[in-house]
């Protein structure tokens, strides 16, 4: 199966999770399904009618690797949440808190700045 996702793919999903990832979040076909609500996540924080996965090849690559980030994290983010027993309450609540800031971050960055970077986007 190849990565259906456009924004992030299972290799980068997978670093974002770390170590120790299950044989569930491992699964490609799971991973397709959370980078894919990832990027709807993203869609809808820039205005759903931006169309910012259709329009992906008009972004640069540096700014590619910026929406990878933000939507492996995503997506690692829905990975852990629905198979939180592979680790320890701690390390588990420790992964969350790493995607979740940086989901965070990126919402206000949105906010704060979201003509800019439509702009540098190309959107």
């Amino acid at each position: 199966m190849a990565d259906l996702g456009t924004l992030a793919t299972t290799a980068q999903v997978l670093l974002a999770i770390g170590e120790n990832a299950s044989a569930t979040q491992k699964l490609e076909a799971n991973t397709n399904i959370w980078v894919l609500m990832a990027e709807a996540d993203m869609e809808k924080a820039f205005g759903n009618k931006i169309g910012l996965v259709s329009k992906y090849a008009t972004i640069n690559s540096a700014l590619k690797q910026w929406l990878a980030l933000i939507a492996s994290h995503r997506a690692a983010f829905y990975a852990i949440s629905s198979h939180q027993n592979q680790w320890q309450l701690d390390t588990t609540q420790s992964k969350l808190n790493v995607c979740l800031n940086l989901w965070k971050g990126f919402l206000s960055d949105l906010k704060n700045n979201g003509a800019d970077i439509r702009a540098d986007l190309n959107l």
